[in-house]
């Protein structure tokens, strides 16, 4: 019925609509006459049929008139109910003159109810048909649940009803005085439902539709993705929907980022600013991942001027054109400048502070990548020691009013060499920091950051957009992890709390399982993850599985990274950033290691290079590959 109904031309569909709005004020006449006789013989016997022939078309041609028939049934709204009363209000008012102008005029009685019974009947009739239309197309879309009821949530709501694609099958909101109502037919469920909710309906696809995610949503989506294959999208933000960049159903995949990520403490706008305003910042490895979002989160802060400094010349055009486009967007009037070239080049370096007049100074270059680097000891050393090495003393020599070194948690009792020449890049900060008194001087340190370009889950997205297998080192490992513009912002929050030589660490939270991650990701891509130990030796992945493997533990790659936050760690005035004591090596007894390590570099000295960092007071100890 619904397609003979829908292959109907549009013409034939509003004369549908015409001849039964005709029946109906001739049913709505007689019966009104009926009830106010109180019998049906007595009532007919008092209808003036010519009236009911004269309100066919009056009662028609108001609702006519009034664009009745321009709307779709199946989208039906308060709209239509406000002109199918003021159509019914017209026809009554026609009925009652018609009947005074041919002698038989209708009781008061019979006009009323005549309004009554015309108003329900057409509008209960319409209602009833856009809940069939909805019913029958929308059970032949996905099942879905929309993730917040309040006005978002009702808004794509309405919206999906509209549409073939998708069947919402329930809504969850927090709200207790929403939870057991139901919006447009769907129930309201407590967010503690979705797993049962979506298990046991099939549901496909989870809707967030809430301008701000909580901690409590995040971490209900990420638990149900660790057992149901589900897809999880977001709709845009309030702001783009209002401003028109956007509809409400331009929908955005939900990354494991975001799911994964805490929920930020709010940033101390005196500490993000007290270095930053109305001040010029130099950020070297500008268009890394870390290096890159630091620049977003100054630029908030309304710096004076804002360089940066990267040896990747599309990075730094890439990353100059998004802050233009994002200082113009709001309004912020931040001069941006380039430097390209690698912070190795002492002399580029010297040249790029003598001609600025710079105040802060965030080092973020670095080489990170583990195994690549045991393999190039001579390269890590040179960019992650010398490199730092260089734009710390350019620091000092142009004056500059602070300096923070981005390091990193594999700087703690190093296993590998990019662990150890951080931690040496540290001694060199920690020393430049005792001879002088200008340049406030510190280090932070923190681990994994969620999307970084060296994360493990930009590799898991690849590996299963390609069918899998996705690699995981070893079944037991976990590591840290927070997002970028949380790191970005406890960074940029730490250099105004240095008095000099400070080791600030991060608060990274929980581990996580890499093992676990790996599942999530396979599942939020609508897979289920297969693991051969789990299913048995002689099982193999289906198409709609995704093979995890274990490689084992690459080479200076720890099995848990160690906590950054530890006994001797003081605190400080922000709750995530917290303050260590670490051992010093006098500028002297630094230089000539240094000299010995720069000799190692020129004659191409792995060995004795390797030998020197041992020998350092770096707590550094290497580790041999180990088997998963």
């Amino acid at each position: 019925m619904r397609d003979t109904l829908s292959n109907l031309s549009r013409p034939a569909k509003i004369a549908l609509q015409i001849g039964f709005d005709a029946v109906v004020v001739v049913f709505a006449f007689a019966a009104a006459h009926v009830l106010d006789a109180g019998t049906v013989g007595d009532g007919l016997a008092q209808v003036n049929w010519v009236e009911a022939a004269i309100g066919v078309p009056l009662a028609t041609a108001a609702l006519y008139a009034l664009g009745a028939y321009r709307s779709l049934i199946r989208f039906t709204s308060a709209n239509t109910l406000a002109v199918m009363v003021l159509g019914a209000v017209l026809s009554t008012a026609a009925l009652v003159v018609a009947s005074f102008l041919i002698g038989s005029p209708i009781t008061w009685v019979v006009a009323v109810t005549f309004f009554l019974l015309f108003t329900g009947v057409t509008i209960g009739s319409r209602f009833l048909l856009r809940s069939y239309f909805r019913s029958t197309i929308s059970q032949s879309g996905k099942n879905v649940v929309i993730y917040g009821a309040k006005d978002l949530g009702r808004q794509l709501l309405t919206s999906l009803q509209q549409g073939v694609e998708y069947h919402p099958i329930a809504m969850l909101d927090d709200s207790k005085d929403l939870q057991g109502l139901t919006i447009g037919g769907v129930p309201i469920h407590s967010p503690s439902d979705l797993q049962v909710i979506a298990s046991g309906a099939g549901v496909e696809i989870v809707f967030i539709a809430m301008s701000e995610v909580s901690r409590q949503a995040k971490n209900e989506l990420a638990e149900i993705l660790k057992s149901t294959p589900i897809e999880v999208m977001s709709i845009p933000s309030v702001r783009d929907i209002h401003s028109g960049r956007a509809k409400i159903t331009d929908f955005r995949e939900v990354r494991i980022e975001d799911l994964l990520g805490r929920t930020p403490v709010p940033a101390n706008p005196k500490l993000l600013r007290a270095t930053t305003q109305d001040k010029t910042v130099l950020v070297t490895g500008a268009g890394g991942s870390i290096g890159s979002e630091i620049c977003r989160q100054l630029l908030k802060t309304a710096p004076k001027k804002l360089i940066l400094f990267d040896h990747s010349e599309f990075a730094l055009y890439a990353l100059e054109r998004e802050l233009a486009g994002l200082s113009a967007e709001t309004g912020a009037q931040v001069e941006i400048d380039v430097v390209l070239g690698s912070v190795c080049d002492q002399r580029l370096v010297a040249e790029a502070f003598q001609v600025r007049d710079i105040d802060t100074v965030f080092h973020a270059a670095a080489y990170k990548h583990v195994p690549m680097l045991e393999h190039n000891i001579l390269s890590a050393i040179e960019n992650n020691a010398f490199g730092t090495a260089n734009v710390v003393a350019a620091s000092v020599e142009a004056g500059v009013s602070h300096f923070t070194l981005v390091s990193t948690d594999k700087a703690v009792r190093p296993t590998n060499v990019m662990g150890a020449t951080k931690r040496l890049a540290e001694l060199i900060c920690q020393a430049q920091a005792d001879i002088q008194n200008t340049t406030k001087i510190s280090m932070v340190r923190f681990g994994n950051v969620l999307g970084s370009s060296g994360s493990v889950i930009p590799l898991f997205k690849k590996q299963i957009a390609a069918g899998g297998p996705v690699t995981v080192t070893h079944k037991n490992i976990t590591r840290y992890f927070m997002t970028i513009p949380e790191a970005s912002q406890l960074v940029i929050q730490s250099s105004a709390m240095a008095r000099g030589g400070d080791v600030f660490l991060l608060d990274m939270g929980e581990p996580i399982a890499i093992v676990d991650l790996a599942k999530s990701m396979i599942r939020l891509s609508g897979f289920e993850p297969f693991v051969s130990w789990e299913k048995g030796a002689d099982a193999k992945p289906t198409a709609d599985e995704i093979e995890i493997v274990f490689t084992g533990l690459r080479d200076g790659e720890k099995l848990y990274e160690e906590l950054l936050i530890d006994a001797d760690a003081r605190p400080t005035e922000h709750p995530r950033i917290m303050m260590a004591q670490e051992n010093k090596l006098e500028i002297r007894e630094l230089e000539i290691e240094l000299q010995t390590l720069k000799t190692c570099i020129e004659q191409r000295d792995e060995a004795l290079a390797l030998a020197t960092l041992k020998k350092l007071p770096l707590e550094y100890a290497a580790t041999e590959m180990a088997v998963a």
